[in-house]
This record gives structure tokens, sequence and C-alpha cells, in this order.
């Protein structure tokens, strides 16, 4: 496999394939899931609110005591992009940052995390010319993520999640609080569509505050709709006239279907397609080369 066709990596300061890539077996993210991470979009060489995305990384990482350094993120996925420009010009990059090693003589949980372990990765998000992403089916999990403002590498709870969606027929989980209630997707935010009302549940129902999410609440208001940020009761969201789904990777998704009965009339809505036309533009006009997306800049 030459570098032509492999994905190259970064891992702590160099670039390497990804099959030479190695970190440390003591490291405190391999051991114990200690870690944070960020996935964002670059197309043609270009990023969507990248100072966002470095900052959320960064106020993550200080939650678990580890230091990371915005600019010398923001060096390494412009690296990473261009090392990997032989994959296309849309990528799905991802950072993720670890504790590092930990020390076997310390007692549990150990001292506090030293240098990050910081990895970068690409890929291609789709074939050039594969059709759009096909709208969501979901399934209500009795679940929610902990420490959810966090993108953290423990991810076992979307895996499990997504996991019972799949074995019944849904392509996404629906995760839910004590209640019941829908907060979100297991990888991505979750919006209903009632009347002139776009609602989500807020972030202090320890939701995702996702990047995207933002946008798209910036983004209703030019549509004339009111946005609701308040967690919805299951009843809600089976007689919403529209849903959807959104993240970084996947902009706005239709939601058609929950519990195998349709939303709506089960086909992607007006609104919907509004707010996807919206972000598609968004993107296409405030992206910024990575050379230019500074972590101040907004």
């Amino acid at each position: 496999m030459t570098a032509r066709t492999e994905q190259l990596v970064w891992v702590d300061g160099r670039v390497v394939p990804a099959h030479a890539a190695t970190i440390s077996a003591l490291d405190r993210g391999f051991r114990s899931g200690e870690g944070v991470f960020e996935t964002l979009r670059v197309q043609q060489g270009r990023a969507f609110r990248l100072a966002a995305h470095l900052e959320r990384l960064r106020a993550g990482a200080a939650g678990i005591g580890l230091h990371v350094a915005p600019p010398a993120l923001l060096e390494a996925v412009a690296a990473v992009v261009e090392a990997n420009a032989h994959l296309g010009a849309d990528l799905v990059v991802r950072i993720t940052c670890s504790a590092g090693p930990v020390q076997l003589s310390d007692p549990f949980p150990g001292h506090r995390p030293g240098p990050a372990t910081v990895v970068v990765t690409a890929q291609r998000t789709r074939a050039a010319g594969a059709p759009p992403l096909p709208p969501a089916f979901g399934h209500l999990v009795e679940l929610h993520r902990p420490l959810a403002a966090w993108k953290a590498t423990s991810y076992l709870v979307s895996l499990t999640a997504t996991r019972e969606a799949r074995r019944h027929g849904a392509s996404d989980a629906l995760l839910c609080d004590a209640a019941g209630h829908p907060l979100e997707a297991a990888t991505a935010n979750l919006f209903a569509v009632r009347g002139n009302t776009l609602v989500t549940a807020p972030v202090s129902a320890e939701v995702l505050p996702g990047i995207t999410r933002a946008a798209v609440v910036e983004l209703a208001a030019a549509l004339g709709l009111v946005v609701d940020q308040r967690v919805m009761s299951r009843s809600e969201l089976a007689t919403a006239a529209e849903a959807l789904l959104t993240s970084a990777v996947r902009g706005v998704q239709p939601l058609v279907a929950v519990q195998g009965r349709p939303i709506g009339d089960g086909m992607p809505g007006p609104i919907t397609r509004g707010l996807a036309a919206g972000l598609q533009e968004l993107v296409a006009t405030t992206s910024l080369p990575l050379s230019g997306n500074g972590p101040h800049e907004r």
C-alpha cells in the first residue's frame, strides 16, 4: 500500500501512514476512555466554524484536567488535510486528544494528566457521485450520555444504543432521559417541527452543544420559525409535522419515522428542506481556509 492510496494520520507532531501509527499501551485514553474528540467536515480545504469546534474541544479537555492548544490543533488539521489530498476534496476530520500514558505505580485514578496525546485522522465522506444521504429512521432507547457537553472518547452509550436501534431496523438511536423524553440522537442533535415552532432540547438537559445545532437555531429565524428549546415528550415527537437530525458530518438530515411509524407523511418536509438548503449556503459562504481559520475567529 502506498501513500497515494493509504490514509495518513497525525500522531503527536508527525504525519505517518495509518498502518504505522502507534500510541502507548499505557495511554489513559486507551485504558479508561480518558479523552475528548471533535469531528468536522472539510470541503475544498475549508472548514465551517472550526474555531467553535476547537473551543469545544479545549473546554472538554479542560474538564478532565487536560490542556490542549487550539493553534497546535489547527496546524495538525491542516497538515492531515494536505497529506490526504489523494482521498478527495470532501473529508471528515477527527481530532482525538487523550490524557497520555498512566504511571502504573500511581493510585487510581492517577495524577493529573500530562501532555495530551493528539491523533488527527481524515477520511473521504462519500464517493464522488454518490446519492444524497438517505432520511433517518429513529428508535427510542432508554439511555442518555453522561457528560454530554463534552465529546468524550467514552462512547459506549452511543455505540450500545445505536446497535440496539439497528436490531429494530432503525438507522439511529434516539437517547432518552430518565423520564423517557427523547433528547438527541446517539451522534446528532434532534429537532421536531410543530406548526411554526422548531423544538429542540436545551443544552441544560445534558445534550451535546452541537456546532451545527447552533447554526440551525440561527437559520430558523430566517425561515420565520420560533425556536423553543425545551424537552419534548414522546407524543410530541411522534405527532410532529417533521423531524430532523443535525451534525457537522450530516448537516441537516430528515428523520422520517420513529418506532417504525412515520412522522408527518413519512417524507422530508418543506421546513427540513429549507433548513438544509440554508445550512448548505451558510457553509459555502462562511467556511474559511484552514490556513486562515484561527481559533479566535468567529
